[in-house]
């Protein structure tokens, strides 16, 4: 089985997960990161992949990468050449195509009571380590996972 996931340890160190399929990789998540970070546009993995980055989650398949994106407005998004999804253009979430898998950007501010994200129909408050991370990539903190999970789960019910 090819070695393409990796997890981070409480340390931050990597774990290897086996991997067969067609979809979003450790590689192509560590690619997406990057192209951003040279753009000037920081990102935390979020969704699926952080959970699977921090342990929350055995290793799976992946079909998109979630990214959080720290900022007052999309304005340094807005203006990146890239296959944007229109269906997914929201006032809290931007999203592109590449090499065929989707990537969603989640905005995530900042006022007097901490970090938040204004949803749809709600505003969730993130932990104040939502940015937190230990390794090499940007991950978003285990708290601040688990947190976003309970919530959207109590929305869904």
């Amino acid at each position: 089985m090819n070695d393409h996931r990796r997890r981070l340890d409480g340390a931050g160190e990597e774990r290897g997960a086996g991997f067969a399929g067609a979809g979003a990789d450790i590689r192509f998540v560590e690619r997406v990161q990057a192209l951003l970070a040279v753009r000037g546009v920081e990102t935390w993995v979020f969704g699926g992949w952080g959970e699977e980055l921090r342990g929350l989650i055995a290793p799976r398949d992946h079909i998109d990468v979630d990214l959080l994106y720290p900022a007052e407005s999309w304005d340094s998004v807005d203006v990146l050449s890239l296959r944007w999804v229109a269906a997914k253009r929201l006032p809290w979430k931007r999203a592109f195509l590449l090499d065929g898998i989707m990537v969603e950007l989640f905005l995530v501010r900042r006022d007097e009571h901490g970090w938040y994200t204004r949803l749809a129909r709600r505003m969730h408050r993130w932990p104040d380590n939502v940015l937190a991370t230990n390794g090499r990539m940007r991950v978003a903190s285990t708290a601040a996972l688990a947190s976003y999970r309970h919530s959207s789960r109590a929305d869904a019910a």
